[in-house]
């Protein structure tokens, strides 16, 4: 089953720009929502929405309480942007880093 997950509340976001190939620069925001219980479980999930670029679906990363959802959808947003840089050869940048990382730690190799 494909759930459509809402946002709800955003309690973090951070703006990239996002440079084309052609070298068009677009902003982009990674936007999280707030952890929240699903449904019918005592888990949790958080929300996310990257927005200026793609579909701007959200997404979400699940754990058993809003601490492990949070360490959980870092690595997934960092996904998320390398699929979006392979699809649109863009090359996305944050202020926070002149190194090109976009400060959302990969998921662990094992």
């Amino acid at each position: 089953m494909d759930t459509d997950y809402k946002l709800g509340e955003t309690i973090a976001t951070r703006n990239l720009t996002w440079i084309s190939a052609d070298g068009m620069r677009t902003t982009v925001q990674v936007r999280l929502g707030k952890p929240t219980r699903f449904t019918e479980s005592t888990d949790h999930y958080v929300p996310f929405q990257i927005a200026g670029i793609g579909s701007e679906r959200v997404f979400c990363a699940g754990g058993i309480d809003g601490f492990q959802a949070l360490q959980e959808v870092m690595p997934i947003i960092s996904a998320q942007l390398s699929a979006l840089v392979e699809a649109s050869g863009g090359e996305p940048r944050w202020e926070g880093d002149e190194t090109g990382s976009l400060g959302f730690p990969e998921a662990a190799k094992t």
